[in-house]
């Protein structure tokens, strides 16, 4: 299937949602900086290309470093950075 496009705003309110002990603030900073490493190339060790949500949280990784699955099954990526690829 592969990663189901959101927009930065939109994953904003579905995470601040189900966080709500987090601070909006701090999550848009993280996505927005992970969102231009991305947008620039930024690549995990393996090689393959970040993954926007994950990285903003845990890193500069891809999907499958950072959950341990070979493959998103509809698991969010910001739109932005989809449409570059």
């Amino acid at each position: 299937m592969g990663f189901a496009p959101i927009s930065l705003e939109h994953y904003i309110r579905k995470h601040m949602k189900n966080n709500p002990g987090d601070k909006e603030a701090d999550v848009r900073k993280g996505l927005k900086r992970c969102i231009q490493d991305a947008l620039a190339g930024a690549r995990c060790h393996c090689g393959a290309p970040i993954w926007v949500i994950g990285s903003a949280f845990v890193g500069h990784a891809c999907f499958t470093c950072i959950t341990g699955e070979g493959w998103p099954e509809s698991d969010y990526e910001i739109d932005e950075v989809l449409a570059k690829r």
